[in-house]
């Protein structure tokens, strides 16, 4: 019995000696800090070392050095650069020469970090100089988004000392750099006197050069000069350019319908189908054109469509199992089935189980906005409308003074015009045979929709005036419900104030957004580096909520020296 109690007072001490990694407690977010009495001295003057050392308080990682680790001035051989335990070193080629009575800056970005959290070591630079005094001029500024005003976060701002070559910016990394913090403001430091290039790069890939249309670029409107007496408010838009126009997406896997996906808007695209007889339409969506076709007279036939300088080949497809399968119905209820069914689980159907149909679903109700024409989607385009089949009702009775037109933006819609009383709640029903499609094929069941129209209490109303307008030049405005475009009016103005009324709109907060269409094509356009273009100045403002019943007045000033607080509340 003694020796069992021995041995199990032993294990029990074992037990309690053995290391234990401790559980829980706050996460480490504090980034590795450099222990100065342990490292080479920074700012340092008349310096003649070949080697550098940083030694850190804690244990750390070495990454990415190459697209990191920025020297400037450009050094004309890289340095190794290596990590032991907790030091980095920095050790200069033997055959570099450094320049007399230079200021240099080595920029470590985010290649040092904590070994566990992966914290950075953010905005650490060490200093030294060749000659008595280190460069003490800095400059900065703030980045913020072309389109949208809000504040560009980690955006490589570099500068360049040629500031006539614009295409350094893809050959060379830059003499200066610094990143943008979140609130999109940067500062550079240690610099000389003199005139740079200066360009902000989404530098996606960190290698510290612009890699073309795939990376977001902006640039001040003329070179920085820095000097004594410069002042440090360098403002930047940021845009993605547009790239060349090109298709790169096509689809024509379906009968009746070939998709063109291109790499800006399409406006410029010549279509010209090859095979003879062929009915067809475009439809133009955003960076899309959708052919809609047919060839009611003819067996399937392989025919080639040319787009541009493009050709795409579309195979031959069955009309007749296309018809077999095709009906007409409601487009955004088509939609919503089709996106319903990609994402329940796929599953074995009963042998009598089918869609159900356009009759037997309960109709949708959609409110009446008094600002928009009311627009009734179908799933393909609207080739007539039987009026004599439509049944438009309120508190059961029948409306004859009804107007029905297609829509000339889009073939998949017809317009419904009437005499909406507010606070009234109508319904319509599409009887057999009252919609044909392109395809000459009618619909087959009852469609229904329920519309509510609201009372002119449960509206508002906004007069909205613009300053600071150049008479003669082009605008956009929209009137943004969140992300929602509400209405849109294109204006070139006559004066340097403009004075638009808004009425019958939800009672909600809205957004004024105003582009400067320079180009007058009714789109923003985002700028061209090598053409030295800005892109077009956006100015938005949010404005005080709208309460039912009331009328509010507001203004925005678009003055440009204001847009970079044009997020700010009215």
């Amino acid at each position: 019995m003694k020796r069992y109690l021995f041995a199990l007072w032993m294990l029990t001490l074992t037990a309690c000696a053995r290391p234990v990694v401790p559980e829980g407690g706050p996460k480490d977010t504090e980034p590795p800090k450099v222990v100065p009495e342990k490292s080479t001295p920074n700012y340092a003057t008349r310096f003649e070392g070949r080697v550098i050392k940083l030694a850190f308080n804690e244990w750390i990682t070495l990454q990415d050095v190459g697209a990191q680790v920025l020297i400037s001035p450009p050094l004309a051989k890289r340095p190794d650069i290596t990590l032991k335990k907790k030091t980095v070193t920095v050790r200069f080629k033997e055959e570099e020469v450094l320049r007399p009575n230079t200021t240099y800056t080595i920029n470590f970005g985010t290649a040092i970090k904590d070994l566990h959290e992966s914290n950075p070591a953010k905005d650490l630079r060490f200093v030294f100089s060749t000659g008595d005094f280190i460069d003490s001029l800095s400059t900065g500024g703030v980045v913020v988004d072309a389109f949208t005003g809000d504040p560009a976060d980690n955006i490589a701002v570099m500068l360049y000392d040629k500031p006539d070559d614009d295409s350094i910016v893809r050959k060379e990394r830059p003499y200066y750099m610094a990143r943008t913090d979140k609130s999109g403001q940067f500062t550079i430091p240690n610099v000389r006197a003199g005139t740079y290039k200066c360009v902000a790069v989404d530098d996606a890939n960190q290698n510290l050069k612009w890699d073309g249309d795939n990376e977001r670029i902006g640039f001040p409107e003329q070179p920085v000069t820095v000097g004594d007496s410069t002042k440090s408010n360098i403002a930047i838009k940021i845009f993605k350019p547009q790239p060349a126009l090109r298709l790169v997406v096509q689809n024509a896997a379906r009968y009746g319908q070939v998709r063109l996906g291109f790499t800006g808007p399409p406006d410029s695209v010549a279509l010209q189908p090859t095979l003879p007889g062929l009915k067809w339409l475009t439809e133009r969506d955003r960076d899309s054109l959708l052919v809609w076709y047919d060839l009611p007279d003819s067996t399937a036939a392989a025919w080639k469509l040319i787009a541009g300088p493009d050709t795409v080949s579309v195979k031959a497809l069955s009309r007749k199992d296309f018809l077999a399968a095709h009906r007409v119905d409601w487009g955004d209820e088509q939609a919503a089935a089709a996106a319903s069914a990609q994402r329940r689980p796929v599953r074995q159907a009963a042998p009598d189980e089918a869609a159900p149909a356009p009759s037997a679903r309960p109709p949708r109700t959609v409110s009446i906005n008094p600002n928009k024409p009311l627009l009734l989607p179908f799933g393909s385009p609207v080739g007539s409308a039987d009026t004599s089949k439509w049944l438009l009702t309120t508190d059961s009775t029948a409306l004859r003074n009804f107007s029905v037109a297609p829509d000339s933006a889009n073939p998949r819609a017809l317009r419904l015009g009437a005499e909406w009383a507010g606070g009234k709640s109508y319904r319509l029903e599409l009887l057999p045979g009252a919609v044909t499609d392109f395809y000459g094929t009618a619909n087959a069941d009852t469609l229904r929709r329920n519309f509510t129209a609201p009372t002119e209490k449960q509206l508002g109303a906004l007069n909205l005036t613009l300053l600071s307008l150049k008479p003669g030049q082009p605008y956009i405005l929209r009137l943004l419900n969140g992300n929602e475009t509400e209405e849109v009016r294109f204006f070139t103005a006559d004066s340097t104030s403009v004075r638009f009324t808004f009425g019958k709109l939800q009672p909600v907060a809205y957004t004024a957004q105003v582009i400067g269409d320079h180009n007058g094509n009714r789109r923003w356009d985002p700028g061209d580096y090598f053409a030295h273009r800005q892109p077009e100045p956006v100015y938005a403002r949010k404005l005080d909520p709208l309460r039912a019943n009331w009328e509010v007045e507001s203004t925005l000033d678009i003055d440009p020296e204001k847009a970079g607080r044009r997020k700010g509340k009215e």
